[in-house]
């Protein structure tokens, strides 16, 4: 080994018959006829060579200068890489709101309103879609319209994707979005019970529906004592299938209502709808459903449930009670309604929190709506000669004068 004439921090000419050995890191063999130049670095090492001490500072580790050239080039790439990722913009953030029914809905526009209010301040964009289950009553019409918004769904690449009501799971959700590492989904107004679609899923979570109808009676008794007889009127959509199910599992597991004689009486056209409710003017009370499917046995056409409010008003004098919060435009005397706002609210919320990349749907708990509003609409009391106690007027959530 040869030392510059110079004292101090010299370069050093290693030979392979050299005895390298360091502290801080593991040797590396040099080969034979090779002569390599280091810089001493690290005081702490030291250079031995036929067991005599040089007494000059060596490197902690040793490689050949071609090698040591590359590695400064890929780790230099590494961290290029690593900067390059930090500073790049996230992808925007891109919702789907998917809807079963038509936009003239009201529970479609409450539901909308309910995610403004959770994603207000969050920077967002939203395309709104809408499959109008109610009025396109044609499998194979909804099944296009559901693989478009599918196809949408994998050119956009939307973070999360909120599914409302049941077409829409079973329309889309099942045959495209089930299982899919993305897009997330949230879904909302849901009647069905969760298997039927395989929920929850680890891209799936949400919020089912479910309707208030014990509050709901009780509500109409103490308004109206007498209304000790009570027929409950629906159409014959799957969505009523479901509500009726959970009507009665709740019979089952909490008793009967606070009627007397609760009934239900479920029809397919809007003639047969015009005849229960005449036929009901004998009893005490009207409760009402769905009615948004009904056919006109004539046309074949689905009735506007507008339409079917507005006739079922005219004809109607005995007390009338609802479950959900479009009962508010169409006449019904009381309810403890399901808010379609709240729908929308939980549904949002957990929307924000799955645009973190870090979560996953399945991280968010299955949640059930909680809030009742309770309703009034003291016009409909008015014109049926029903007195309403200012105790429940006062308490009353929401009522129309």
């Amino acid at each position: 080994m040869q030392h510059d004439a110079a004292g101090g921090r010299g370069r050093v000419q290693l030979r392979a018959d050299s005895v390298l050995g360091c502290t801080l890191a593991c040797p590396m063999r040099v080969d034979k006829g090779r002569h390599l130049y280091i810089e001493c670095m690290k005081s702490c090492c030291r250079l031995a060579r036929g067991g005599r001490d040089v007494g000059r500072p060596c490197p902690g580790f040793f490689m050949r200068w071609p090698v040591a050239c590359l590695f400064c080039i890929l780790s230099l790439c590494v961290v290029a890489t690593a900067l390059a990722d930090a500073v790049a913009p996230a992808r925007p953030a891109l919702l789907f709101v998917v809807h079963s029914y038509d936009d003239d809905f009201i529970w479609c526009r409450n539901i909308d309103r309910g995610l403004q209010t959770a994603l207000r301040g969050f920077p967002v964009t939203i395309r709104t879609f809408h499959l109008d289950a109610k009025h396109d009553l044609d499998p194979a019409s909804q099944r296009r319209k559901a693989l478009a918004i599918a196809t949408r769904i994998t050119e956009e690449k939307p973070q999360v994707v909120v599914a409302v009501d049941d077409a829409v799971q079973e329309l889309l959700v099942v045959p495209h979005l089930l299982g899919r590492d993305t897009p997330q989904v949230v879904f909302c107004g849901v009647n069905a019970p969760l298997a039927r679609y395989g929920y929850p899923a680890p891209n799936v979570t949400g919020v089912s529906e479910r309707w208030h109808v014990r509050e709901s009676l009780s509500l109409l008794r103490k308004i109206v004592p007498t209304a000790r007889r009570v027929v409950l009127l629906t159409d014959g959509s799957e969505s009523s299938d479901y509500m009726l199910a959970d009507i009665r599992a709740d019979l089952r597991q909490g008793g009967p209502y606070a009627v007397e004689d609760f009934s239900i009486r479920q029809v397919q056209t809007f003639q047969q709808w015009q005849k229960a409710v005449l036929a009901s003017q004998e009893g005490q009370g009207l409760a009402f459903g769905l009615y948004f499917s009904l056919r006109d046995e004539a046309t074949g056409s689905v009735v506007p449930a507008e339409a079917v409010a507005r006739w079922t008003d005219t004809v109607n004098r005995v007390p009338t009670v609802g479950f959900a919060d479009y009962v508010r435009e169409h006449g019904q005397l009381c309810g403890v309604l399901e808010s379609a706002h709240e729908q929308g609210l939980i549904a949002g919320g957990m929307a924000r929190l799955l645009f973190d990349p870090m979560l996953r749907a399945q991280t968010l708990p299955l949640r059930t709506n909680q809030e009742g509003i309770v309703f009034l609409n003291l016009k409909t009391a008015e014109r049926l000669g029903v007195s309403v106690p200012f105790e429940i007027i006062q308490s009353a959530s929401e009522v129309i004068q």
